[in-house]
């Protein structure tokens, strides 16, 4: 976070030498901080799979830690030059080059049979060849990166001013999605865990469509801030927002429309989890609605609210679900997780009103929303109604999968429909515009339009 900030910052105010210091330092110090956390993985590695919930399979889990101490440094290595990348205002490297790397040697290793240490050893090589690909692009975009003649100016304090409180909030934010699983595993080991898990990672998939933005926004938001262009500002995380509570309310109805038949793709026994599948997912999509409020504020020199604002949902969401767990279960689990989720997106999106004065939702919602719920519904009566047994039950699949597939298609269908009914804004026209050219870009030149 730190190094997109302050590249996207010193490159506005064109101080190519502060931009050289920041890249250093964010690629240097991460990579020597990981080599000293992957020694202590290494060496504590037996004690960490004797104690707790791990000790099951305790000298399985301490090679496995060992061979995992050996990626880490890699790992760290392609994250942060995906990191820097952004901060000139691309996601290309980081959205294509590292899950297609990973993938195709994770993808060898399977065809070859290779069994778990074959599998870390792909992930470590394909974390080293994306770390090589994305320093050679990174010289693409900062061709002085390694000239040693260029000046170069380190602003340490701007730096690990941003970067230590994105850490805590980062902690944090994992602690919100992993507290109640881990918690859970003390209580109910053994089924319950595995069907909240299933739960929880399903609705946590709403999330998707707010990454997928906040790769691209935090360095404009940072070059915004940097000119002082509060209006530009207000107006991109208003935009923003809807346009990914947008996305992430189309998965959510499909989550809920379709509830049982896809926790019925886990197994019969995953039914009991319908429940909590809707209320994470609720949890979600509110997470969805604030839009990429953490981001805003680390983006704009408000980082320790978002730290804060994390670090106390994090509490809570542990305090909830240490009281609930142990009577509810699952249930407790669920409401424990959307709890602390909640707590967080609230607090992050009142630091951003209180600080930055701008709110992520206007009248422009009611489209969506609209939308959203007629959709919803005509597709839940159709689902109810139509005799899906019949017309799907010739197929070699669960029913519930192309029911899904189909009914799932219709719904978005109708949804853009509606949307587009609606009427869209200047903004949103200038979005589907650009998202169009990019797909153009993806087909075959030989099947574009208007070439013969």
């Amino acid at each position: 976070n730190g190094v997109v900030r302050y590249v996207a910052h010193y490159r506005e105010h064109e101080d190519e030498a502060r931009v050289r210091g920041t890249i250093i330092m964010a690629l240097l110090f991460p990579i020597a901080l990981s080599v000293v956390l992957s020694a202590a993985l290494f060496f504590g590695a037996g004690f960490l799979a004797g104690s707790g919930w791990l000790k099951e399979n305790g000298a399985m889990m301490a090679t496995v830690l060992r061979g995992f101490a050996f990626v880490l440094p890699f790992f760290v290595f392609m994250s942060m030059t995906a990191w820097a990348t952004q901060g000139f205002k691309t996601v290309t490297y980081a959205a294509y080059i590292q899950p297609g790397l990973f993938l195709l040697f994770v993808g060898v290793c399977y065809v070859l049979g290779a069994k778990i240490f074959g599998v870390i050893a792909a992930y470590a090589l394909a974390m080293l060849l994306a770390g090589l690909v994305g320093l050679y692009y990174l010289r693409k975009l900062f061709p002085d990166l390694f000239n040693r003649r260029a000046e170069t100016r380190f602003e340490l304090k701007s730096l690990f001013g941003v970067s230590v409180p994105m850490s805590i909030t980062q902690g944090a934010q994992y602690l919100n999605n992993f507290s109640a699983i881990l918690i859970l595993t003390v209580f109910a080991a053994g089924p319950p865990v595995g069907l909240f898990n299933a739960a929880a990672r399903t609705a946590t998939f709403l999330t998707v469509v707010r990454f997928a933005f906040s790769g691209i926004f935090s360095p404009i938001i940072s070059g915004l801030h940097a000119r002082q262009d509060t209006e530009e500002m207000g107006r991109l995380y208003k935009d923003v927002s809807r346009w990914i509570f947008t996305g992430a309310f189309a998965l959510f109805l499909v989550l809920v429309v379709f509830a049982p038949e896809v926790m019925g793709i886990f197994g019969e026994a995953f039914g009991a989890g319908v429940t909590a599948l809707i209320i994470v997912a609720v949890a979600q999509l509110f997470s969805s609605s604030v839009g990429p409020a953490p981001r805003m504020l680390a983006m704009t020199g408000n980082q320790n609210y978002a730290m804060i604002a994390t670090s106390v949902s994090a509490i809570t969401g542990v305090v909830v679900s240490l009281i609930l767990i142990p009577r509810f279960e699952v249930m407790g689990a669920a409401i424990g997780m959307a709890t602390a989720i909640i707590v967080e997106n609230t607090g992050t999106m009142s630091a951003v009103k209180w600080r930055l004065g701008y709110w992520p939702v206007n009248w422009m919602w009611l489209k969506p929303l609209t939308a959203g719920a007629i959709a919803g519904v005509v597709t839940y009566l159709l689902k109810v109604t139509l005799p899906l047994e019949a017309i799907f039950g010739f197929l070699p699949l669960p029913v519930s999968i192309p029911a899904i597939m189909v009914l799932g298609g219709f719904m978005g269908v109708l949804f853009f429909g509606l949307l587009w009914l609606l009427g869209f804004s200047e903004t949103d026209k200038e979005f589907l515009g650009t998202f169009w050219n990019v797909a153009q870009r993806a087909v075959p030149k030989r099947f574009r339009k208007g070439n013969k």
